[in-house]
């Protein structure tokens, strides 16, 4: 039965005052959380299940029988109950920084993850990415959250090069493209995490329907990769609680980048062809 959430206490207080009455599969995650609170925060959920010796959807039936919405809702007040308030905000931050100091700790972030996933990227994969989409008779992108931007801005430089593209926030819109999804398309999911349940799902569908999956993440063992014929990874420090972290964001957005100059070259003339056409098409919307 769920619980209703005490906002006053810790998560490792509510779990602590509950594991008596636990048994089986969540007596296994609450002890695992207890006794290593800092490696669960950084942890995903396939992760955490493979650790604890449980399903992922053992995990999320516990979180909520604590009251808690799914394991991230638990994880984010867990990280609260484990790290200082300045770390909230970015976690290399010490108490006594200026904001300066701040700043200068987030752009080296920025570009430390731009240098890490240029070292992990996998050429031969970036190069097979790079020709579907090119053959592709439509790509349908799917995200959520904040990986959102980052699908539009994904979306919109490939409608400016002349490629069949298609994409929404809304999550039914993602479902209905995803299903209609033939052999002849390919599908992108873009998730930094990998766990996004409308995500994860839609590429499921557009797989399940035949196409040819691409998925965009940081975690190679999140959920999102089951579905990816072909997976593209960014490599960020984990972060424990925020997803919107400047160097996750930029990670993601480089990676994208390179795939669409990827295409660029590939099909340079009808690349040329198109962005002189969207161009004079939108040139009225600038003075």
């Amino acid at each position: 039965m769920k619980r209703h959430l005490n906002h006053d206490r810790g998560s490792l207080s509510v779990i602590s005052d509950a594991l008596p009455k636990l048994k089986g599969a969540n007596q296994k995650i609450a002890e695992f959380i207890l006794n290593s609170p800092q490696e669960t925060i950084n942890l995903n959920i396939t992760e955490l299940g493979a650790r604890a010796g449980v399903s992922e959807a053992s995990i999320v039936r516990f979180a909520q029988s604590l009251g808690y919405s799914g394991f991230h809702a638990l994880k984010i007040r867990l990280a609260e109950d484990i790290i200082s308030p300045n770390q909230i905000v970015h976690e290399d931050m010490m108490p006594d920084d200026k904001p300066a100091t701040a700043v200068q700790k987030a752009m080296t972030l920025g570009l430390r993850s731009l240098e890490d996933t240029i070292r992990i990227l996998d050429e031969e994969v970036l190069e097979a990415a790079i020709k579907a989409l090119c053959n592709a008779r439509q790509i349908v992108l799917f995200a959520s959250g904040n990986s959102i931007p980052i699908a539009m801005d994904l979306n919109f430089r490939l409608t400016k090069i002349g490629l069949w593209c298609r994409f929404s926030i809304d999550p039914t819109l993602q479902e209905m493209y995803a299903t209609l999804a033939s052999p002849q398309d390919v599908a992108v999911g873009i998730s930094h995490t990998g766990t996004s349940i409308d995500t994860v799902h839609a590429l499921e569908l557009a797989k399940r329907g035949g196409a040819r999956t691409i998925c965009i993440t940081n975690h190679s063992e999140a959920p999102l990769t089951r579905y990816g014929d072909l997976c593209l990874f960014t490599a960020t420090r984990i972060s424990h609680f925020r997803e919107e972290r400047l160097d996750s964001n930029l990670a993601m957005l480089a990676l994208t980048e390179a795939v669409y100059v990827g295409i660029c070259v590939e099909q340079s003339d009808a690349m040329m062809q198109a962005v002189s056409k969207t161009t004079r098409a939108t040139e009225h919307r600038k003075y």
